[in-house]
């Protein structure tokens, strides 16, 4: 099946280049338009106990490169404790997530590889939501827009969340009927 990545609805304008939720900053300092799908670069600003849930990437690599303070990244069950001057790449289909442990923000380094304009399209629909408080999924509207981040970013749930893996491309078809990834991409991408 084909991916969407919002050029359907693109005039080719600037995306923004900093969204801000309460837990993230993230900076695009190189999009794959930019580096010819070689990769995707960006810069994370993460709060105290911030992080993401446990996950795995379809088409691309996600290396960590920590900049200031400690960075710690889970691979399967066990649990890394990256420091500036360290670096972890995830290989492609190994369930991760990532936290900040400490007390203050961290900043560090995320490369996507090869580039992904689905994940980056993915990751503005995610702190859109966010900020709208509707990170959770509690209806069946949430949950059908957690299947247009999902399938844009070649992204799956790893874990307890898993089981819903299988229903993802039929939730997607459904998505798209109504609407949601055009909405979507015209709310939080453009």
């Amino acid at each position: 099946m084909e991916t969407f990545t919002g050029q359907e609805v693109i005039e080719r304008k600037p995306l923004q280049r900093v969204i801000s939720n309460p837990e993230y900053t993230v900076t695009f300092v190189t999009t794959a338009a930019e580096s010819g799908n070689r990769f995707s670069e960006m810069e994370i600003e993460l709060r105290p106990g911030g992080g993401n849930g446990l996950h795995r990437h379809l088409n691309f690599t996600e290396t960590f490169i920590p900049i200031e303070g400690a960075l710690e990244v889970q691979i399967g069950r066990n649990k890394l404790l990256l420091e500036p001057g360290e670096q972890y790449t995830v290989p492609i289909g190994v369930a991760h997530n990532f936290a900040n442990p400490g007390s203050k923000p961290i900043r560090f380094r995320v490369m996507i590889e090869p580039g992904h304009e689905g994940f980056e399209y993915s990751l503005r629909m995610l702190y859109g939501l966010a900020n709208e408080g509707r990170s959770e999924i509690k209806t069946w509207d949430d949950l059908l827009r957690a299947s247009v981040v999902l399938m844009i970013s070649d992204m799956r749930l790893a874990g307890k969340q898993a089981f819903i893996n299988p229903f993802l491309p039929m939730l997607y078809r459904l998505a798209c009927r109504k609407g949601y990834d055009i909405d979507m991409v015209k709310k939080y991408c453009i």
